[in-house]
């Protein structure tokens, strides 16, 4: 059995674990970055999953020298909010926020954004990446954790869970767990309109949950369309004519006719908080700490500010010559970004449960809600500002970025 001794050991080969190792790529910490994707599996493409890249994420790229804008990505400049069945609208603009990008946000594609975070790695000598497939044991130390598989034994000061909530790590490393079933399926996909629309991100309540669509370039959207299982099920094996009416009914104000559209692949739709004690040396990020609703798109934008505190709290550690996996570290991490994580879960959950109900009060409460919000700019502003991601609650302020301390 080989035997490796690592300070950090990063479980995942996804984004948010490649951005953490990019994050700490010029330090003199010796990471390991393990596969946990079943081996005897590919890991199959992702051509129709798409990311949204908030302005403040896009920023931390930067930072990380990750090239930007990605291939085949599509600016947001606007993002309009609609309710089925109702007239009124807000509209979020980029001006609200008068960032000198004159943007929102980007789209792109996933397979693009693991692209461009292997690349920006390039050659980090402090790091070893392996494909290990899923961890078989677990072991405390009081100075390190060990993780085993049949051939490989790997000893770390601290292991960080970046496998995005698939490792099946609960039971084995005896996380704590909060969540449920939202009951309903995601269907996803690519559509073509009649008419190009660029830099307008539509989030269309109706009432079986959220539809969204993300511009992807060409004129194209990404779609996210939330419904219940068994009407999933249906949508999803309809040929394209029917699949495009279906949609057609649907579709918000202003986006024109859909004549087109790509393969069509569907997931759960579920709510899952996974955290572990201090004393354990596990430091979780991403969606192996959180698996929100994709309402807002803010998975991937959460994620990576949780990466960049870790690493900023890692960075010190090393400069003081501290352990990796250290208790106080550890609790430091989890109280910064305990208000960011929160407000941004129960934003997702609250506008999912507010929408998604059919009482005809309510329906009428929330069309009175989005009318007089379009005409609050202050407000908007604020709204547009915190799901960009360049304010954050003062508590959860990332405490030493990558080149100046600053809010994201």
């Amino acid at each position: 059995m080989r035997t490796h001794a690592v300070q950090i050991a990063i479980l995942g080969n996804g984004p948010i674990a490649r951005s953490l190792a990019l994050a700490l790529a010029d330090t003199p910490i010796d990471m390991m970055m393990l596969d946990t994707f079943p081996r005897q599996q590919a890991r199959p493409p992702q051509p129709d999953r798409t990311v949204a890249l908030a302005l403040g994420t896009r920023r931390l790229l930067q930072d990380l020298q990750v090239p930007l804008p990605l291939q085949g990505s599509a600016a947001i400049r606007t993002v309009q909010i609609t309710q089925q069945g109702a007239s009124s609208r807000v509209r979020l603009e980029a001006q609200l926020l008068g960032s000198p990008e004159g943007i929102l946000g980007e789209v792109a594609g996933l397979d693009h954004l693991e692209g461009a975070l292997e690349t920006a790695l390039g050659c980090c000598p402090n790091l070893v990446q392996m494909p290990a497939g899923p961890v078989q044991d677990l072991q405390w130390h009081p100075d390190r954790v060990t993780l085993k598989w049949p051939e490989l034994r790997v000893e770390a000061e601290l292991v960080v869970v970046a496998d995005g909530g698939h490792g099946h790590l609960q039971n084995l490393a005896h996380l704590q767990r909060l969540g449920w079933d939202h009951n309903r399926h995601a269907i996803v996909s690519t559509v073509t309109p009649r008419e190009k629309i660029c830099g307008i991100a539509y989030e269309h309540f109706l009432d079986s949950g959220p539809l969204a669509f993300l511009p992807i370039g060409d004129g194209q959207f990404s779609i996210v369309w939330s419904l219940r299982p068994e009407d999933a099920s249906r949508i999803l094996a309809l040929p394209e004519g029917p699949f495009l009416e279906a949609l057609n009914r649907q579709r918000p104000s202003g986006l024109p006719p859909l004549v087109g559209s790509g393969p069509r692949s569907v997931y759960p739709l579920f709510f899952q908080r996974l955290w572990a004690q201090p004393q354990q040396r596990m430091a979780l990020v991403g969606n192996a700490a959180q698996t929100i609703h994709p309402l807002a798109g803010q998975g991937y934008n959460l994620g990576l500010r949780d990466v960049v505190t870790l690493a900023a709290l890692l960075r010190r550690a090393a400069a003081g010559a501290e352990d990796m996996g250290n208790a106080g570290l550890l609790t430091d991490y989890a109280r910064i970004r305990r208000r960011d994580r929160l407000e941004t879960i129960a934003f997702t959950e609250t506008m999912n449960r507010l929408f998604g109900t059919r009482l005809l009060p309510l329906r009428l409460v929330r069309a009175a809600a989005l009318a007089a919000l379009e005409r609050l700019p202050a407000i908007k502003r604020d709204l547009a500002a915190r799901l960009a991601g360049i304010e954050l609650p003062a508590a959860s302020t990332i405490p030493d970025l990558i080149t100046e301390p600053r809010h994201v």
